[in-house]
């Protein structure tokens, strides 16, 4: 049996003192100094060697002792050779042990200040929402978040990633000089490790953002970890961003009701299908989105408007307009029939400017449906469709547009054949087994001018979509290869044809493609950071979301103004009125008369107008409505 000294015992048990904390470091050192001081004034005792080498008691030679390790100064006046050695021995041990304890107090207060820098204190905040991950939509899901908070006062934003906080401070303020109301907490730690994610105070947290920094397995971990935190009854959501349909399929059954999940791909497949329907769609779909103008809302309705119709309800808020019901059950109806009588505990959906100005504040006047009523249901076009480029996203796009086009509509993939196989990409589209859409592909450079003009030129195509190759290219020359070839298209066309849709792989570089007139639309994971904002401070809206991005649901359209009201000068409270006859809702309008007016976006296009200021329609002009779709 090994046997070990005294010495070491000792040493060991220091070893383990040091690695612990400070504090226990201080305790050896303050014990040492105590032995220290009564070992030396029981030396002056027992030798009888005080000032003057004379004798002493036990106390005063303590209180020597300590003065003179506290005041190097103190012994200059001291009597007697012995003496004098002693207090020098003391004077300079008690420097050494205060070098000590004032070297491991500024470490100590070192270190806790590079904790602070590196963002590894706790949170103590509440109602705040936690944004977990750090990638290319953190900057802009701040934006909006600091957006969605100008309305209320020191509402805290908390950054959690496991990268330097004043990297990711620094890249978040020069994208974003003004953040309004809001705060900005930085904090450092491993999302996946429930230590480090109990820092940022989920439980307390208004919601929270985890954004797919590195796969789906750090995702699930992260949700996982949050859903253990998260007390029950907390009305807190999380909303996470999931690339594989089965993983967010078994995490959704997992978690729960609290969980929202959105699949990037899926999002960008299905906006890119609905915005290349109709010119300007992109424009509507992104200021419902976004927290910069008009965004949606629920409000309660007055105890008094109960018995009446959601048609008389379009017309009863002066600053906001009404598209939907949110039920006391907590179901939630886009576009509910104009008849459907208003029941206790019911909540309007509509579109305003800020949630502190949507109400219900008018008495609507009684509206009784006309006898012939037509429902006029949103019948998916004949389109002819170019589709320039292809990826894994190509597929997505294709399905869906499946499901938004009539029978007889034509689809043309041009793909670059130093890129892809002709042969390959004819099987992957076969195996889509499409009714609605015939379809063909064709060869050459997709970022060549002569190339997509002989293309352009071979019939006319209602719609352009460019897909970014992001299997081929690194993201920097496939986001190059699309915005030269939209130059192309754009050159070509000058302005006429069809709607053109390009998607970017780096939201930031959507200002590269130049300013559009409602023509073009741009999608990017911006709309993915602004989807992601928008359910984590209105989950109560996923189902309406839902429901606008479904084939099968109710859907944003763009129809002529002769459809409902001969064009002349009216109110849009006129429009609205003559619109729910077809059981339809507006909610704006794109006209020539309001190009270039304040609250305009490109193109003349409204939404959610004033309702009581005069329009100048004209022919030409388009109501903006959501409406049900033609099976």
């Amino acid at each position: 049996m090994l046997r070990y000294s005294l010495r070491q015992r000792f040493r060991y048990r220091f070893d383990n003192a040091l690695s612990r904390s400070v504090w226990v470091v201080l305790l050896w050192l303050g014990g040492l100094a105590v032995t220290f001081l009564l070992t030396i004034a029981l030396v002056i005792w027992l030798t009888k060697t005080g000032p003057g080498d004379e004798p002493t008691s036990f106390m005063q030679g303590i209180w020597y002792a300590m003065t003179r390790s506290l005041s190097p100064s103190a012994f200059r006046d001291d009597q007697g050779t012995v003496f004098r050695l002693i207090m020098m021995l003391v004077t300079i041990t008690g420097i050494f042990l205060g070098a000590a304890i004032i070297g491991l107090i500024c470490s100590w207060i070192d270190r806790r200040l590079d904790e602070m820098r590196r963002g590894q204190s706790l949170v103590i905040e509440e109602g705040h929402t936690l944004v977990i991950g750090q990638s290319d939509k953190l900057p802009l899901v701040i934006s909006e978040l600091v957006e969605a908070n100008r309305s209320e006062r020191g509402r805290a934003i908390v950054v959690f990633c496991d990268k330097d906080t004043v990297e990711v401070s620094r890249e978040i303020r020069r994208d974003l000089k003004d953040l309004g109301t809001s705060r900005l907490v930085v904090r450092n730690g491993k999302p996946t490790r429930l230590s480090d994610l109990a820092r940022v105070n989920p439980q307390l947290a208004l919601a929270a953002i985890v954004l797919d920094e590195s796969g789906s397995a750090a995702v699930v971990n992260t949700v996982l970890g949050l859903h253990q935190l998260i007390p029950a009854e907390s009305t807190a959501v999380i909303v996470a961003e999931v690339d594989d349909l089965d993983v967010a399929s078994a995490l959704k059954e997992t978690v729960g009701e609290r969980l929202i999940v959105v699949t990037p791909a899926r999002v960008v497949a299905r906006i890119t299908a609905q915005v290349s329907r109709a010119s300007g769609l992109g424009a509507v779909y992104q200021e419902l989105l976004d927290f910069n103008g008009d965004e949606m809302y629920s409000a309660p309705i007055p105890a008094h408007l109960k018995g009446r119709t959601f048609g008389e309800l379009e017309l009863a808020s002066s600053r906001g307009t009404i598209f939907g019901l949110r039920t006391a059950a907590g179901d939630v109806l886009v576009n509910p029939h104009p008849t459907r009588v208003l029941a206790s505990g019911d909540e309007a959906i509509g579109i305003a400017a800020d949630d502190s100005i949507f109400s219900i504040d008018l008495d609507p006047p009684v509206w009784r449906p006309a006898k012939e009523r037509v429902r006029l249901a949103e019948p998916w076009p004949v389109a002819s469709v170019l589709m320039i480029g292809w990826s894994s996203l190509g597929s997505l796009v294709v399905g869906e547009m499946e499901s938004h086009v009539a029978p007889g509509s034509t689809l043309v993939v041009l793909v670059d054949e130093d890129v892809h196989e002709a042969d390959s990409l004819t099987l992957e589209l076969d195996a889509l087994n499409l009714t609605n859409l015939s379809w063909s592909v064709r060869v050459g450079n997709t970022i060549g001018r002569e190339v997509i003009a002989s293309a352009l030129d071979e019939r006319e195509y209602a719609h352009v979509i460019l897909l970014c190759e992001r299997q081929h290219f690194e993201v920097d020359e496939a986001d190059a290869r699309v915005l030269l070839a939209l130059m192309q298209v754009r050159a070509h066309t000058k302005g006429g044809g069809g709607n053109v849709v390009a998607e970017l792989l780096d939201p930031n570089r959507v200002e590269l493609a130049g300013a559009s007139d409602g023509q073009d639309f741009i999608v990017s994971q911006r709309l993915v950071s602004l989807l992601l904002t928008q359910l984590s401070q209105s989950p109560h809206l996923a189902p309406v979301l839902e429901d606008l991005f479904d084939a099968d649901g109710n859907a944003v359209a763009m129809h002529p103004i002769e459809r409902y009201v001969d064009p002349s000068p009216m109110t849009f409270a006129e429009v609205i009125a003559a619109v729910r006859e077809t059981d339809a809702v507006a909610i704006g309008y794109r006209s020539a008369s309001a190009v270039g007016q304040q609250g305009a976006l490109p193109g003349g296009i409204r939404v959610n107008p004033p309702k009581f200021s005069t329009v100048a329609f004209a022919p030409g002009d388009a109501v903006i409505v959501i409406a049900g779709t033609a099976s």
